[in-house]
Formats: structure tokens, C-alpha cells, sequence
């Protein structure tokens, strides 16, 4: 599966709003072995200095801040 990110530019034309909710995809980078693999999941987002950040939750069920992402879905 093919990660191209969308650049804070792309995010602001989507007219992302802070604290909702949008089905993204991400770069995980695993906490035991490093391993990266692209994840799909609900990610709320936050703005922040002019610059869109979205809260998930990883595959091991702990919160994490990814600015990387690719919006699926609004």
C-alpha cells in the first residue's frame, strides 16, 4: 500500500476543524522493534500553531500524536 502524506497545505484546503474526528492513515513505527507499517484508524484533530496534528490510537491501545498523515475520509 502505497503512504504519500498529505503536506499541511493539502490539510488546511480540507478544511480540517479542531477536535473532529477524520479517518486517516499513518506511518506507526512499532515500540519494540521498530518495525513501520502503515495503520488506518480514527485520528481527532488538533491545531496548533497554525499546523494540524492528529491524536490516534496505536494497535497496542496507546494515544499518539502523528503529523504525518493521509486523510481517507471527512
Amino acid at each position: 500500500m502505497a503512504f504519500t502524506p498529505n503536506t499541511q497545505a493539502e490539510l488546511h484546503n480540507l478544511n480540517i476543524v479542531d477536535g473532529q474526528q477524520y479517518e486517516i492513515r499513518y506511518k506507526n513505527k512499532d515500540y519494540y522493534n521498530g518495525e513501520e507499517t502503515i495503520e488506518e484508524g480514527v485520528g481527532t484533530a488538533i491545531l496548533n500553531n497554525g499546523n494540524i496534528y492528529f491524536n490516534v490510537v496505536d494497535p497496542y491501545g496507546m494515544d499518539k500524536l502523528v503529523m504525518q498523515v493521509q486523510v481517507i475520509q471527512r
